[in-house]
């Protein structure tokens, strides 16, 4: 058994079990990549696929414990690997985060910025996706850090502690007939078509939780999944959205107006996630310690009420 089969093994499975993707991810042929599966099979014992004719479909009970096992083997392989660079004084190299495209372009601007005034020799690489992406990242070792509201089920693999808290307003096109009132309900708001996040973050998951709770169906105009994007379509009079506040800066987005109503809907926290056995470069360790000092400062400034955890 080698690793380049559990490589395969794994990409297989993150390509929906595709054997054409595969192969075009990996730069190799089909046969190659059906060659090694069938191999693997055979030196396990038993089969790791559930197969229609010659396609692969699904894993069997054995194919998911196999594959669980490959990602762990690959992610200790990748530790090793990278054990004599940790070890290192390290004042050059590259940190890795996992995000999503709110914390890229708002709340990590500031810390990566005095980082990287301390570590001018570190070069920051932003890889943005879901919660679910983030954390998969990180537990693959593709990332060195993720920074995202998590699910609730986190594996045990996975330390996190608390990063940003958020609070929602809603933003409308100027001149709104929603600015003329005193405070907003959820009635009023679903009367307007609405810019929504995609579900799969929480800024999409929260607010469609909220209307559901009080029985209410907003008509859904557009769905997208960057905060830019969604300030520009209630620009464009399309509809109005619910946005985390610290995407919106009045002194640059002059074609929106914001509604309070942080009593419509519950804050939300996200979280630092970090592999229990990725050993991280002297400079990495100094960033996670440089986000424990925020997350430390900006808990000692709420107060003591619980702040409601979801997932952006």
């Amino acid at each position: 058994m080698t690793l380049k089969q559990l490589r395969y093994l794994i990409a297989l499975v993150d390509h929906d079990f595709s054997v054409s993707l595969t192969a075009r991810a990996l730069h190799t042929t089909q046969p190659g990549v059906s060659k090694l599966a069938r191999a693997l099979e055979s030196e396990i014992g038993t089969d790791l696929f559930v197969r229609t004719g010659n396609r692969l479909v699904d894993l069997t009970d054995a194919g998911r414990r196999a594959v669980e096992l490959a990602r762990r083997v690959v992610h200790d392989t990748r530790t090793i690997a990278g054990l004599r660079d940790s070890l290192q004084t390290g004042v050059e190299g590259t940190l890795r985060i996992g995000t999503t495209h709110i914390h890229a372009s708002y709340s990590l601007v500031g810390v990566i910025r005095a980082f990287l005034a301390d570590h001018p020799g570190v070069e920051i690489v932003l890889r943005q996706g879901s919660p679910k992406d983030i954390l998969q990242w990180v537990i693959e070792g593709e990332v060195d850090i993720g920074v995202s509201t998590l699910p609730s089920a986190i594996p045990r693999d996975i330390v996190t502690f608390e990063a940003f808290a958020f609070e929602r307003c809603v933003v409308v096109p100027r001149g709104h007939p929603l600015l003329k009132s005193r405070r907003i309900s959820l009635r009023e708001l679903s009367r307007y078509p609405l810019v929504a996040y995609d579900e799969i973050y929480n800024s999409g998951w929260v607010v469609q939780h909220e209307f559901q709770r009080l029985g209410l169906k907003p008509r859904i105009a557009v769905r997208g999944s960057d905060a830019n994007v969604i300030k520009s379509y209630v620009a464009a009079g399309v509809g109005v959205a619910v946005l985390q506040t610290m995407a919106v800066d009045p002194r640059k987005d002059r074609d929106i107006q914001i509604v309070p109503s942080s009593h419509l809907f519950p804050a939300s926290m996200s979280l630092v996630s970090l592999h229990r056995n990725h050993v991280l470069r002297p400079f990495g360790e100094a960033f996670v310690e440089r986000l424990r000092k925020l997350s430390a400062a900006r808990t000692g400034k709420r107060s003591g009420k619980k702040q409601p955890h979801g997932r952006i």
